[in-house]
């Protein structure tokens, strides 16, 4: 048995927008939470100081949105592709 809990109405939340809202929760957890913190690492990091931390966040968000923009389905794989210099320079159109 599942719970959910929402401060609307009974006539206001049936349980397929609540499954819906559910769905959508865990679409951003798997696209976004879960790459920032296995494939980036985010988690493991030991920088707290002053607004790195957001800085890095920001940087990984540019790099994930980058490689999507790219075609890349697989985040994980696509940070592993680019090994060579200028592969990475001519992923971002710098060459």
């Amino acid at each position: 048995m599942v719970y959910a809990v929402t401060d609307l109405p009974a006539e206001q939340a049936s349980a397929s927008d609540i499954a819906s809202w559910a769905r959508d929760h865990w679409k951003i957890e798997n696209c976004v939470h879960w790459i920032r913190d296995v494939v980036f690492g985010e988690d493991a990091r030991t920088i707290r100081t002053r607004n790195t931390p957001a800085v890095m966040a920001s940087l990984g968000d540019i790099v994930r949105r980058t490689l999507r923009a790219l075609g890349w389905v697989n985040t994980a794989s696509a940070r592993r592709a680019p090994t060579d210099p200028a592969t990475v320079l001519q992923l971002h159109g710098i060459t």
